[in-house]
């Protein structure tokens, strides 16, 4: 994993580098990137977040671009004979620059919807991945089965509800709920830092009492033997709580409407065909289009 890490930000910085030059073309960039054309095929650009360790976007041993959404995604190119998808590895940071910049049309960075993305961003209606969230607690509160028992118990016990950044992608479903739940809201403060990885240490020394955590960041960090949280994975424990779409982001300017109606069908159809289960069941080892999160670590 170590050297894998040190692979993905020597290719980040080279890469980085690269966009930079072409986001110095601005609005001309844009225009002409758009409008490529390979024979009758349109060319979307679409950088690709590599630098957080993963399935999604990473870089093979022979440094070729490959996970479950870059594979899905080229599925997705093979069913649209009239666009060509360009994937181009980068930051999480130069997807959005790049997007801003025009050097990329579309950006694939593992995102979850935010209201600031929603509004920025033409995004599609098929999630091109998705993400099991949970409540990560000690054990004895593992009978917490919901944000509405959390929000209960906040009342009847005074169970503290860890800080969560403004506009982050884990936020927003706690938001969502709670406008749903106007009469039993989950309390919380706002932090202007990224807290998802502070709160598993705040968790495992009961600075707080709950948090919230990335299916994928138990098994990681928890329940491997070599994860920097494993000394606590027999104190603590991770509860289901939703399966949360990640989605890619597009260009409002660069891309029309029959685009995102035409990559909507394709997408839609790989998942109806089994074919985005089996790609997920590849990287993964389970399907994260399974919206049945019971017994979630039974099914791998």
């Amino acid at each position: 994993m170590k050297y894998r890490n040190i692979r993905i930000l020597t290719a980040i910085t080279l890469i980085t580098a690269m966009a930079a030059v072409a986001a110095g073309c601005g609005s001309d960039a844009k225009a002409a990137t758009a409008g490529a054309e390979d024979g009758d095929a349109q060319t979307i650009t679409i950088g690709c977040n590599i630098s957080v360790a993963g399935q999604n976007d990473y870089l093979d041993d022979d440094d070729h671009l490959t996970g479950s959404t870059v594979e899905l995604m080229r599925q997705v190119d093979e069913l649209l004979p009239e666009y060509r998808f360009e994937l181009v590895p980068t930051s999480f940071d130069d997807v959005f620059v790049g997007l801003e910049s025009g050097s990329y049309q579309g950006g694939e960075a593992n995102c979850f919807l935010t209201q600031e993305r929603i509004e920025k961003y033409a995004i599609p209606k098929e999630n091109i991945c998705a993400s099991y969230i949970g409540l990560l607690v000690k054990k004895d509160l593992g009978d917490l089965k919901s944000f509405e028992d959390v929000a209960k118990r906040q009342k009847e016990e005074g169970l503290t509800f860890y800080p969560m950044q403004a506009g982050n992608g884990l936020t927003y479903p706690v938001e969502v709920y709670n406008e749903e739940n106007p009469d039993n809201q989950i309390v919380f403060e706002y932090s202007s830092e990224n807290t998802n990885n502070d709160v598993q240490g705040w968790i495992a020394n009961g600075r707080y009492d709950v948090g919230l955590a990335l299916y994928a960041t138990w098994v990681n960090n928890f329940e491997d033997e070599e994860g920097a949280y494993h000394e606590y994975v027999d104190d603590l424990t991770w509860i289901p709580i939703q399966n949360v779409g990640v989605y890619n982001l597009f260009d409002k300017d660069a891309v029309s409407q029959e685009f995102l109606d035409k990559y909507d069908a394709a997408l839609k159809q790989l998942k109806d065909d089994g074919k985005a289960s089996e790609i997920s069941k590849e990287f993964f080892g389970y399907d994260v289009f399974d919206n049945d999160i019971n017994n979630l670590t039974e099914k791998k």
